[in-house]
């Protein structure tokens, strides 16, 4: 007689949510478990009775644990703030969802490791608001974090470099930065500022440049306590409700990169030069180490660009990444979780504060490539 196939019920709320939240399509369900699109409806409506092995499989293609399934309600769906274009409103994509998962996710592990690690370092608490100057902010910021040491230390022309330092700075004032790969028109970072720790998320399809703008332009919403989901735009394409702190955002990330007399000197020399408008951009991208885009609208804020630049920038958003190039497993891992939250895990591990199983879920990696991990931090 042969075995059965083993079954699990399930609830019709958790397998809306599971569906809903992870932007999945019932005919690809149905495709991908070899059923009837109207059993997948059926699931959507009702208790369900589900074997086991298209649990599993649908679990893979959601990833979500298996154990989610199993639940009798949905868990608290990840919600942020939305400052993209209005034509974005309640758009969101695969990509962008599972980013925003991600980006939860790790900021939940990160905040119930450093209460069982005890640890004191202080949480980002400001009292910077819209209505002060994002130009002060910046120099203030500047001075803390070092930018222009920083800037010296990296090196001129190595944008990779330059992005990975700064990052650093900014995981050293207890802010975990990390990325993920998504539609670049669609998200070009997020910030998350309510609970501990705060974190960013950039697009890791981005180019060094525009991530070096992202990550400071997400370290500005984290200052104002406004965390959210941010694409490229100009101002006055973003939402009057959202507007005030989007503008505040770029004009904090664009002072701290390029403060006035700097790049009113550098902008002059190369207009008297007879450097055209586009090619301006081009090369104060380059001494900045900045996106055109963000050139074209520190720019035009100042009196010296047109909207033409900004247009221009707009529209030759730097082309995206594919990948994360030749970079082994663990690499990989950092690239995408930054060393704050790597360190994090794996100085949690060795205090024996969370399994070995609980490490490697965190870290999306393999028991063997830890020891590279080890020296790839060190």
């Amino acid at each position: 007689m042969p075995a059965r196939t083993p079954v699990a019920e399930t609830s019709p709320g958790v397998m809306k949510w599971v569906v809903e939240t992870g932007c999945l399509e019932i005919p690809e369900i149905a495709k991908r478990l070899g059923v009837d699109e109207s059993d997948v409806r059926g699931w959507l409506q009702k208790r369900s009775r589900i074997s086991v092995t298209n649990l599993k499989t649908l679990s893979t293609y959601a990833k979500r644990p298996l154990a989610v399934f199993l639940l009798d309600d949905p868990p608290p769906r990840p919600t942020v703030p939305d400052y993209r274009r209005p034509s974005f409103a309640a758009k969101i994509t695969r990509d962008a969802a599972l980013a925003i998962r991600f980006a939860h996710y790790l900021q939940e592990a990160a905040g119930e490791m450093m209460k069982s690690c005890e640890d004191t370092s202080p949480d980002m608490r400001t009292g910077v608001t819209v209505q002060h100057s994002p130009e002060r902010a910046a120099s203030e910021e500047r001075r803390r974090m070092g930018l222009d040491a920083l800037q010296r230390a990296a090196g001129p022309g190595d944008l990779t470099n330059q992005f990975e330092i700064l990052r650093d700075a900014v995981e050293s004032l207890n802010i975990p930065v990390f990325q993920q790969r998504a539609n670049l028109n669609e998200m070009r970072g997020m910030s998350l500022s309510d609970g501990r720790p705060c974190v960013i998320l950039l697009n890791s399809r981005d180019s060094p440049a525009a991530k070096r703008f992202t990550l400071l332009h997400e370290y500005g919403h984290i200052l104002l306590r406004k965390g959210g989901m941010c694409a490229a735009s100009t101002n006055d394409r973003v939402s009057s409700a959202m507007q005030g702190v989007e503008s505040w955002c770029n004009r904090f990330a664009a002072f701290a990169f390029m403060p006035r007399d700097e790049f009113h000197k550098e902008y002059e020399k190369q207009e008297d030069a007879g450097v055209d408008g586009e090619e301006i951009i081009d090369s104060l991208s380059r001494k900045f180490a900045t996106s055109r885009l963000a050139v074209a609208i520190h720019a035009l804020d100042l009196g010296l660009g047109t909207q033409d630049m900004v247009d221009s920038a707009l529209a030759h958003i730097d082309a995206p990444k594919t990948g994360w190039g030749k970079s082994t497993p663990a690499s990989k891992c950092i690239k995408a979780r930054g060393r704050k939250f790597v360190s994090l895990v794996l100085e949690s591990r060795r205090a024996q504060l969370i399994s070995g199983r609980d490490a490697l879920d965190y870290l999306d990696l393999d028991l063997r490539h830890t020891a590279e991990l080890q020296e790839t931090l060190s």
